[in-house]
Formats: structure tokens, sequence, C-alpha cells
């Protein structure tokens, strides 16, 4: 029986003093908090989560006119420099419920500057104002305006990737997988960081019942509020792990961590993408926890996987093939 490396004491401490401030600020319990109290208190969390200066990038704040009528927020990260540069369509976590464009922001730098790349930050509708597909529906739309204004974001249009964490990684699948086959919107890479992949609270790492940052009733809290009923989770675009061939899908950068509930989904789509024979780049992360890439300014062990994943992602965009 394998052994599990404990988990990483920076991570231990600082969720420990997240708690803290979580009981001094009266946070209720689960069953009775609403979307807009969990989004004050996760707006009080982050203010643990140090952030790291990166400068020398141009930053636009803009909006995509959606198809829908309503107008898409997205903040473009642009390297200094001529280009054209690969593109990275990123959408953040928060469980489809909480989450914008600056609690990205960091990371968003982050892989512009040392990665770079052109980041395009989608700020998606949220749970449960607009339920699914409204969010899932707002990344398709920003995909599709990226490849047609490519040129003005001195972008790669055969270069451009979709991904994003947590939830934000559910959404990358399920846009992926929509625009599979496609040559007007050909997809060169996915990234998805400790991704949602399925409407399932029955695997391995739900069973171990991790008490770190993500629970298992946190996640049964973010799907009641994002689903309009229990029967979408057999969606494919809402369980990108149940979709029926994962040929054809691009090359994908997966990121896992061991002490995390959705751990089990994120490895078996990874295990299905390599026997439907796509190239699947691998990060586990043996003692970190669910969002850890929030962490970068406070755990040594976040940064350093933050830096392999920003360098595997570089690798991976840089080397696409042009006819791919």
């Amino acid at each position: 029986m394998k052994v599990k490396a404990p988990l990483n004491p920076q991570v231990s401490e600082l969720l420990h003093t997240i708690s803290e401030k979580m009981k001094e600020l009266n946070h209720p319990p689960l069953d009775i908090l609403t979307p807009e109290q969990s989004r004050e208190y996760y707006k009080s969390a982050r203010e643990f989560f140090t952030t790291i200066s990166i400068d020398d990038l141009v930053v636009e704040d803009t909006f995509i006119p959606s198809s829908e009528g309503h107008d898409i927020p997205v903040r473009i990260y642009t390297p200094s420099g001529e280009g054209p540069y690969p593109v990275l369509i990123y959408s953040h976590g928060g469980g489809w419920v909480f989450g914008d464009l600056d609690s990205a922001d960091n990371l968003c730098r982050y892989f512009s500057k040392h990665a770079g790349i052109v980041v395009v930050s989608v700020g998606y509708r949220l749970a449960p104002e607009h339920k699914y597909p409204s969010a899932f529906l707002d990344v398709i739309e920003s995909i599709k305006w990226t490849f047609r204004n490519g040129e003005r974001l001195k972008g790669d249009v055969t270069k451009i990737a979709v991904g994003g964490e947590s939830s934000g990684g559910n959404l990358a699948a399920a846009a992926a997988i929509y625009f599979r086959g496609s040559e007007e919107y050909k997809l060169s890479l996915q990234v998805l960081i400790t991704p949602v992949m399925d409407y399932n609270f029955d695997t391995l790492s739900y069973r171990e019942n991790h008490t770190y940052n993500l629970t298992n009733e946190k996640m049964k809290w973010f799907w009641q509020h994002y689903l309009n009923d229990p029967s979408e989770g057999s969606d494919v675009y809402v369980s990108p792990l149940r979709v029926h061939s994962l040929e054809g899908l691009p090359e994908t950068l997966l990121v896992t961590a061991e002490f995390d509930p959705l751990r089990e989904e994120g490895l078996a789509f990874g295990d299905r993408l390599e026997k439907a024979g796509i190239n699947v780049e691998l990060l586990h992360y043996q003692d970190m926890v669910h969002s850890f890439i929030n962490m970068i300014g406070t755990v040594d062990e976040a940064k350093r996987g933050l830096d392999e994943m920003t360098l595997k992602l570089k690798c991976m965009l840089y080397t696409v093939e042009e006819n791919a």
C-alpha cells in the first residue's frame, strides 16, 4: 500500500490562518450560506493569498459582446514586444459561484510574463443567478472572439489554448469537446488545473473525505447552485469525463493535487486521453491541496509547481506544429 506524503506544512499553516479568520467573521454553515455571503467570505480569504509583483506587461480590460445580448468582461495580458504570441483563453475557479477577473489576475500575469503568451481572462457569468449553461456559453463566445481578433491581440491563431482552474478547468475541457473537429476554431492545447470533470461524489478521492480547502460538502453546494437539475450532471459539457470518445481533442497539460476531492476524476480524464492517443503532460503534486496555485506568494512548493507548469505551458505552446 502506497504511503501518502504528508500535507505541506506551509499549506497547513495558511489554511489554519484562514480558518481562524472565517471563525472570527462568523462564517455560517454551508447549508445556510448564501452565494452573496460566499463571495464576501471568499474576498476575505483571498487577502491571505500574497501576490507576486509582475511588471512589463500590457493589461487591457474590455468586453466581448455576446450573441445573447450581454457583455462578457475580459482582461487581456500581452507581453512587451511585437509578437505574434501563442494565446491562452483562461477561466478562473470558484465553483461557478464566485471568483472574477481579479481573483485570477496574478496567475494570468505570471503565465503571460513567464510563458511569453497572450492571456485572455474571461469573466463568465456566475451561478446561481446564471445557471448552466451560461458560464459555458460565455467561454464559447470568448474563444470565437479570440480567434476572430487574433491579429489585434498580437496573437498567433495557430497556437491558441483554452485553460482554467477548478470550475474554470471544467469549462475549458467542455469547450475543447465543443470545438473538437472545428477547422475555424482549432484549439492547440487544453490546460486543466485541478479541474472539475464529473458530477460524481463516489470516487476514491471523494471517499477519502479531505477537509483541506475544498471539501465534499463544498462541491455538492457548488453543483447545487450551478445545475438547474441534477439530471444535467450527465451532460458532457457538465461532466467532460463522460464524453463517449476523447479522440481528436487537443494535447493536454493536466495538473492534479493529492489532497483534493477532484483528484481521481482529473487522473481518470488524463488516463482516457492517453488511451485515445492524446499527448498528456501530467503534473501531480503529492503534498498539495485544491487551488494551491493561488498560494504562490506564501507556499514555496506552490510557487515551484507554478514555475513547473508555466515552463510546460510555454514548451507545449511554442512547439505546436503549424499544421498539427
